[in-house]
């Protein structure tokens, strides 16, 4: 087991380390990593200091050494005079600080005593200036996402331990409490929007699976292993068993709804750490958890190429290049799973594998459907967090099939460049579209469509048979407005084990123009479409078939869709 994690850690850092820079004569070159997709130098790579210290204890290799001394080096680019660290060269946000101090605590921590006198005593010198901002600035009034306050939780738990200091232990106490208080009613963890603590007109608040799964309760968990706070474990544990409910079968996670998927890829999220420092590190006393951290790290497998992890599962057949955010990030995580001892444990199912057939999450406003070999998403989520972000009203928003994988995977219903450091753009632009199913329409250029319908009202019905998820909305501009002479919708979804039928009904005179697109990914069989065309989306990173389908005279359409087999 524990080879399997190594393997693919030593993996990634051989190929991260030979796109490392150095002897340019330039201070703010030497020593940074060029990044093939996005041609620059993200500022975060210093942290990949830890896994390289692991490396180069656990091999005695000199390289793994020597390149996270220069990381370190190249590094002092970014920090700023007042301890805080740039996101990026071009990027003034320093939340990031926490990260960096972790990572570098970590290091010192666990591997300290592979650097000279020296270097040990630089290397302390920007942790106690890294720290010392934290603490000042990084409170929960502190304007971000709840990651942040959860990374800050752990840093300042590994900080207080390694400087002896008390103040920093309170501090970690009290950021902990804070975040271990924003809890859904379904016991996932919630925060990631702004305001925090936002309730939306439907009582939803802002809930993002990538990034509690690959970011807040892994650190949340380091606070509470560090601290050994009981307390606090037992609760982070139960939030991990409820978090769980979304990783599929082949241990990729849904987040076709989550407030942040614009960064969502089906492994994980683009710039988090990695759910394995949150799951692989329980062997048989959570055999479950372990098993989720396992394939879950099949899927990283399966997405990396060239010793690099490709931001989706289509992204290399595709042709486009590889952002190294996403190998440096994930390669601190399984740096922490083997040093926490990754073991082996006793192979079990994960809950996706034997769900209940309907599961509803009221503040996500959410229904999850498993009927035969299906799992599926149906969602009138109404918390947003950009223009043109998750989807709404009612959208079929996964698919997945025990044979076919992913079918549906709903990601932005509008690409853009929201972090533009922390995301990618494709050179093939003709393909490049929605993989959000929708009924949609133009009427004078503006774009009204079902998913940006943030009132739609979702109810359901169950028999033996089959499971329908019913959808009264009304078609909606990105800024949540009807048309002058407004269109209604209406959806039914039936699911049974051999297929799933959306039958659409417009509830409004207006009929002309309107359209169903149903981008679909693998063969799986649709009913017969109008048009179709391949389209690609970075976020998810997916290739998938447009099905284009029109209504009749009468304002309807029924699409079926099967397996082939």
């Amino acid at each position: 087991m524990k080879k399997r994690y190594f393997d693919l850690l030593k993996n990634w850092c051989d190929s991260l380390l030979e796109l490392q820079v150095w002897d340019t004569g330039q201070k703010r070159l030497d020593g940074g990593i060029l990044c093939p997709a996005c041609m620059n130098m993200h500022g975060r790579t210093s942290e990949l200091v830890y896994p390289l210290l692991y490396l180069a204890e656990e091999t005695g290799e000199e390289k793994y050494l020597v390149g996270a001394k220069r990381l370190f080096v190249w590094g002092e680019n970014l920090l700023c005079d007042d301890g805080s660290m740039y996101n990026d060269a071009q990027s003034s946000w320093n939340g990031i600080t926490v990260f960096a101090a972790a990572a570098l605590c970590e290091a010192l921590g666990k591997h300290g005593t592979m650097l000279d006198k020296d270097t040990k005593a630089d290397w302390e010198k920007r942790l106690t200036k890294m720290a010392k901002w934290i603490y000042k600035n990084l409170t929960m009034e502190f304007v971000t996402n709840i990651n942040y306050h959860a990374a800050c939780a752990g840093v300042m738990a590994l900080l207080g331990k390694y400087f002896a200091y008390a103040p920093y232990l309170q501090r970690a106490r009290e950021m902990a409490a804070s975040c271990l208080a924003h809890v859904t009613q379904e016991g996932l963890l919630y925060g990631e929007g702004k305001p925090m603590d936002k309730i939306t007109p439907k009582g939803c608040r802002p809930v993002d699976i990538g990034y509690n799964a690959e970011e807040s309760l892994p650190l949340l968990l380091l606070y509470a292993r560090t601290m050994q706070d009981e307390q606090a474990l037992r609760q982070i544990k139960e939030m991990l068993h409820r978090q769980l409910l979304f990783m599929l079968p082949d241990g990729g996670w849904d987040n076709s709804f989550g407030t942040r998927n614009f960064k969502w890829s089906y492994w994980g999220s683009r710039t988090s750490d990695g759910c394995q420092q949150a799951y692989g590190i329980w062997g048989n006393k959570e055999p479950v958890f372990a098993e989720a951290a396992l394939r879950n790290l099949e899927q990283y497998k399966a997405c990396t190429h060239n010793g690099l992890l490709y931001g989706g599962r289509d992204y290399y057949r595709h042709g486009e290049a590889a952002c190294i955010h996403h190998t440096f990030s994930h390669a601190k995580a399984l740096a922490t799973a083997l040093d926490a001892g990754v073991t082996p444990f006793k192979r079990c199912q994960l809950p996706s594998d034997n769900m209940q057939p309907v599961q509803y999450y009221p503040t996500l406003d959410t229904y999850r459907i498993h009927m035969g070999d299906f799992i599926a998403d149906v969602t009138g989520y109404d918390f947003e967090y950009l223009k043109g972000g998750h989807t709404s009203g009612g959208t079929l928003s996964m698919l997945w099939h025990k044979k076919l994988g992913p079918v549906i995977m709903s990601s932005m219903v509008d690409y853009s460049l929201y972090e533009a450091h922390n995301m990618q753009l494709s050179t093939q632009t003709a393909c490049c579209g929605s993989l959000t199913p929708r009924i949609f329409t133009e009427i004078e250029g503006i774009t009204y469509s079902n998913c940006y319908d943030y009132q739609a009202k979702l109810n359901m019905q169950q028999s033996q048979a089959c499971i329908q998820v019913m959808v009264d909305g009304t078609l909606c501009t990105v800024d949540q407005k009807a048309a002058a002479a407004p269109i209604g919708y209406k959806i039914v979804y039936t699911f049974t084990k051999q297929k799933v039928c959306i039958e659409i009904r417009l509830t409004s005179a207006y009929t002309k123009n309107v359209f169903f697109a149903l981008p679909l990914i693998g063969n799986i069989k649709p009913t017969a479409s109008k048009t179709q065309k391949p389209v690609f989306n970075l976020a998810g990173g997916f290739e998938a078939q447009e099905h284009l389908y029109e209504f009749n005279a009468a304002g309807e359409l029924c699409v079926e869709l099967a397996t082939s087999s």
